[in-house]
């Protein structure tokens, strides 16, 4: 797709999005830890070295309605808590710092 940098950022998401999704359109929690893996290895990182286990409750953090699936609207809440934690590390807090995890 052509378009601006950030209509490319957003079909990005979408496509990362549908990649560990389901035939239901929804993210199960081994694919969503698997998805947080292999795309956030520095913030995980720089979480465990700070003792902060972000991985072992953050499906239920953000599976919203309890359903045990992540939808694209709790996918992006995720993705929200994480951008902002590095938009503070481009200000010079650590990552892994922020106050959602």
């Amino acid at each position: 797709m052509s378009g601006s940098q950030l209509e490319q950022a957003i079909s990005a998401l979408i496509n990362l999005f549908h990649k560990h999704s389901g035939p239901d359109d929804t993210i199960e929690k081994e694919a969503l830890l698997q998805l947080l893996k292999e795309n956030f290895p520095n913030f995980l990182s720089a979480c465990e070295k700070k003792g902060r286990h972000y991985l072992s409750n953050i499906f239920e953090k953000k599976d919203k309605n309890k359903d045990q699936k992540i939808d694209f609207s709790e996918f992006l809440s995720l993705l929200a808590d994480i951008a902002s934690d590095y938009h503070n590390h481009s200000h010079g807090a650590e990552l892994c710092s922020g106050g959602n995890q």
